[in-house]
């Protein structure tokens, strides 16, 4: 009798399944991050910022596509990386930049779980089982970790959906209000930042090699991409109407703050706050394990055997170190915040590029 084999292990995975977890990636971050800050600098145009980012970033997605897809099959993805040093300055620009990302997940994710569940008592704690879990699931593969979000995909997306309805009832409409009042300065910066914070989803082209069918990962994320859009500017609606501008820019968790404010129809449920912590702990989580995955998979290229366990060793140590320096100053983490979006981000999405085209303008230079 055959052996009858249910899953595989090639490590490949499909676009659905990046989708889903590129979402889930996104919806995490954004929504924590962006609320506060765009009622800073946009107040009440702060979801025309967020649609007007997430308009970009899909134009974006378009512009990478094609270097994808055209610049780089043209003989220059590797040209570019054609010297020893070249390709080693590169790879560790890569794993730093990663690892930055990562830290600060790790640091934002720590600081969540103590400030909401447990305490600064049990920072250590915290840190060596997220460290742990982050080993763990790096060390199994890509493939068996998308396979698990895509089991939890709706079992998050549903509470949070009801819990989202029930807070509507809420809603004032008339803290939307007034509309286009804020400088222009303001608002391109807010613009500018929804567009850095949703370009983290063209990282899913880093995960190509990995996809069964390389040539719908463009359609999955787009699809991610304007799902993330469309439910950063309802939930920032949502809280706009709830809690208005003026405490809105104040709140640090605004999106949990206003889990706890909803009244669910029969009172069921006492903490459902603590409850839909856990969306956003496998949300920032699978941030976390990507931003890792990244780091580590050039890494494993150094060593000849048992590359997979040294390279997410190393790279899980190192990130929670920088955590754990984060952790001892809220300073450093500001600070590591805005290193990581106005200059990580544009690096790593715009590094590939430039490196191509200047590689283009060499040879073009040789042939003359």
């Amino acid at each position: 009798m055959r052996d009858r084999i249910i899953f595989s292990d090639n490590q490949q995975v499909s676009a659905r399944q990046i989708s889903r977890a590129l979402f889930l990636e996104m919806l995490g971050l954004s929504t924590l991050l962006l609320p506060p800050a765009l009622a800073r600098l946009c107040g009440t145009d702060g979801v025309f910022a967020i649609l007007f980012g997430g308009v970009l970033t899909y134009l974006l997605s378009v512009a990478w596509n094609r270097y994808d897809t055209n610049v780089k099959q043209n003989d220059t993805s590797e040209q570019y990386c054609n010297t020893k040093v070249l390709k080693n300055t590169t790879m560790v620009i890569y794993i730093g930049a990663f690892l930055g990302i990562a830290a600060y997940v790790m640091y934002f994710l720590s600081t969540l779980i103590e400030e909401q569940l447990l305490g600064k008592s049990y920072e250590a704690a915290i840190v060596l089982t997220l460290t742990g879990a982050a080993f763990w699931g790096l060390w199994k593969g890509l493939e068996s970790r998308l396979r698990v979000y895509e089991v939890l995909f709706w079992i998050l997306i549903l509470p949070l959906g009801f819990i989202l309805l029930a807070a509507c009832s809420g809603v004032c409409t008339d803290y939307w209000t007034p509309v286009v009042d804020t400088s222009w300065q303001n608002f391109g910066k807010g613009i500018l930042l929804c567009v850095l914070i949703f370009s983290l989803s063209l990282l899913a082209f880093c995960s190509k090699s990995q996809c069964s069918r390389p040539e719908q990962l463009l359609r999955a994320t787009r699809w991610s991409l304007c799902a993330v859009v469309i439910w950063n500017a309802i939930i920032y609606l949502i809280l706009l109407g709830v809690f208005q501008v003026g405490l809105l820019s104040h709140l640090s968790y605004p999106i949990i703050d206003l889990m706890a404010v909803v009244k669910l129809p029969g009172n069921f449920l006492e903490r459902q706050d603590a409850l839909m912590m856990g969306i956003w702990f496998f949300c920032l989580f699978a941030l976390l394990n990507s931003m890792l995955y990244y780091a580590s998979a050039p890494l494993e290229k150094l060593f000849s055997e048992k590359g997979r366990p040294k390279a997410t060793g190393i790279c899980c140590l190192a990130m929670a170190a920088l955590a754990v320096w984060l952790l001892h100053s809220a300073e450093r983490a500001e600070r590591m915040f805005q290193v990581c979006v106005w200059f990580v981000v544009p690096l790593l999405l715009f590094l590939p590029v430039v490196q191509a085209i200047v590689e283009c303008l060499k040879k073009r230079i040789r042939q003359k």
